[in-house]
């Protein structure tokens, strides 16, 4: 089975795009992580 390979857009508040995010916090309770727990879940689901 082939992995899926998601590409990542960091868009700011403002409209820029960011092409590294490195040392940019994430806050905790922000909807990325609720993002990336539903593709773990599909992913563990479907396996």
């Amino acid at each position: 089975m082939a992995k899926k390979h998601y590409k990542i857009i960091h868009v700011m508040a403002d409209g820029t795009e960011l092409e590294d995010i490195t040392d940019y916090v994430i806050p905790a309770g922000h909807q990325v992580y609720n993002i990336l727990k539903a593709i773990n879940e599909k992913q563990l689901e479907a396996s």
